[in-house]
């Protein structure tokens, strides 16, 4: 069904792995459209409770696929690329976020640039002892984008988010453990059994309530106080 993605769904859990290991799992705009289509499926499958994404092999996800760059046809032709790209980018990401499911982020290796923003968006990432966290825009010449600007300086605040973007910092799975990227870190032999028994868990959840939580705590920090206790008390009420 899909070219540049696998995806299953097994005790409840719709995997989603990006399939593109000769690139280091860069996302081609390809396997950004199926990871979005495979997104809409989990939205859809009422026998699946939550939702894990992965890399093949031995990465994550590099960031956006530098390949696809038209180069030889000038700037107009490379401003026209990204526009295309940051289209697919914007509405993978907003369906992370957005998707009444608990997302989690298996980070089985590198996660550089649009691999930090897809952890960084998702609602809970476990990563293995290898794996390295790094902004990486800087280093190509480009802006930061993939929602970093929303989702870095939440988790970690203003001032390391700063020194992350700034000085290309490359977190070691530690690192991004002690600054609150991941939640847990595990033996590199032991990561994809454990991956896997965090997502079942999740999946065996309350998925109404838990899509409760992720939409309120996505809007309840831009909102007074008043407004998120009406929030929570309508949502208390429509739970029982």
């Amino acid at each position: 069904m899909y070219e540049a993605i696998a995806y299953r769904v097994l005790e409840g859990v719709a995997e989603i792995t990006i399939n593109l290991p000769r690139h280091r799992n860069a996302l081609s705009v390809q396997a950004m459209k199926e990871a979005l289509d495979a997104l809409n499926h989990a939205e859809d499958d009422r026998s699946v409770g939550a939702v894990m994404i992965t890399g093949a092999e031995d990465a994550f996800c590099a960031g956006f696929d530098l390949r696809e760059i038209p180069l030889d046809d000038g700037v107009e032709g490379v401003r026209d690329h990204f526009r295309v790209a940051a289209l697919w980018w914007h509405q993978l990401l907003h369906k992370i976020v957005r998707i009444p499911l608990p997302v989690l982020a298996a980070v089985n290796g590198v996660a550089a640039g649009g691999g930090l923003g897809l952890t960084l968006a998702s609602d809970l990432a476990v990563c293995t002892n290898r794996a390295r966290f790094l902004c990486a825009w800087h280093s190509i010449g480009i802006g930061n984008d993939t929602a970093t600007s929303y989702s870095l300086t939440r988790i970690v605040g203003m001032r390391k988010a700063m020194e992350m973007m700034l000085t290309n910092k490359t977190l070691s799975a530690s690192e991004a453990l002690d600054w609150g990227i991941v939640n847990r870190v595990y033996p590199d032999a032991e990561f994809r059994q454990r991956a896997s028994r965090v997502a079942a868990e999740l999946a065996a959840g309350p998925t109404h309530l838990q899509a409760m939580a992720k939409s309120r705590f996505h809007a309840g920090w831009m909102q007074p106080i008043e407004e998120c206790t009406e929030f929570e008390i309508q949502n208390v009420l429509a739970s029982v």
